[in-house]
């Protein structure tokens, strides 16, 4: 976490973007929390089961208050007024023309904030790219005859490649993941308590399986990058020394060498797509298996007569 942490320095100043993508990724999660919510009127619309809603609706529009039962309240008391006035068809047509519409606003939002994270990615991998160059010009020469260029080069390209990929995904898990997960968990306490605890049990146990593959990808990917540097470090040397190598017969020397390097780096990049392979499996079966547990357990709660 403290290398994210220091990979945001280099976007600063963070007042050019941070405030308004701030407001675009609270819109877009309060939208998708509604895309999840209205399912269940959709569904109780199609099967019959709408008593619960017309119930629930107030007399009256509500004043306005930045509150989840105001939002269900404005809801409820026009999915009632729909109800009396055009019937169950008049009603489907309206939840579906709501989650229309809350879709494309998520939808839009989420752009919007992606757009604004390019800007940000770009200023980033700018800022580190120049800090790099910067620091390799202030070093002692001693360091240049102890390091090898192929090295310096691949940490200059490929590791910042790296780190311009993982730059929108640390913003994402700083600022908006864990945001998106607050809503989430008060929205599912609201619905239930009992089977949102049910789930915090079973989670980590998926979450284990799904770390551990993670895990495993970090450390071949650093394999990965240290095997390349080397590779790139003999091809500098075959080319900066080519009439040596040629005037002592040493090709086949440092073809061994080239071939040894080559061989562990394409090794490496097999285990890592393996890894990447198997980490779609596990991931599925965790989660089919965290859905089977709370299906069984929402289940027999419904069977014993208890609710949820």
């Amino acid at each position: 976490m403290k290398v994210y942490l220091r990979l945001l320095q280099f976007a600063r100043p963070y007042g050019d973007f941070l405030p308004l993508y701030l407001v675009y990724m609270v819109l877009g999660i309060f939208f998708g929390i509604a895309n999840f919510t209205l399912v269940i009127p959709l569904l109780n619309v199609l099967f019959g089961t709408t008593d619960a809603h017309t119930a629930a609706a107030p007399a009256a529009l509500p004043p306005f208050a930045l509150t989840l039962d105001y939002i269900k309240e404005v809801f409820n008391f026009y999915f009632a007024n729909i109800m009396a006035t055009q019937g169950k068809r008049g009603a489907l047509a309206y939840v579906c023309g709501v989650i229309i519409a809350s879709v494309f606003f998520s939808n839009v939002f989420r752009y919007l904030g992606g757009k604004l994270l390019t800007g940000v990615r770009a200023r980033v991998v700018q800022n580190l790219r120049e800090a790099l160059y910067n620091r390799i010009l202030d070093l002692e020469l001693g360091y240049f005859s102890n390091e090898r260029k192929g090295d310096l080069m691949s940490r200059l390209t490929n590791d910042v490649h790296e780190v311009e990929i993982s730059v929108v995904n640390t913003i994402t898990a700083v600022f908006k993941e864990p945001l998106t997960i607050i809503g989430f968990f008060v929205l599912l306490f609201s619905m239930s308590a009992r089977l949102t605890i049910f789930t915090l049990v079973l989670l980590p146990l998926s979450g284990g399986i799904i770390a551990s593959v993670a895990k495993r990808l970090r450390r071949q990917a650093a394999l990965s990058q240290s095997t390349l540097g080397s590779m790139l470090s003999v091809i500098d040397e075959t080319l900066g020394s080519i009439r040596v190598i040629k005037g002592f017969n040493a090709q086949a020397y440092i073809l061994r060498k080239f071939r040894a390097q080559n061989d562990l780096y394409a090794q490496t990049t097999q285990n890592i797509d393996n890894t990447r392979d198997l980490a779609s499996p596990f991931s599925e079966f965790a989660g089919v298996a965290v859905v089977a547990g709370l299906l069984y357990y929402g289940g027999s709660l419904v069977l014993s007569g208890e609710p949820p």
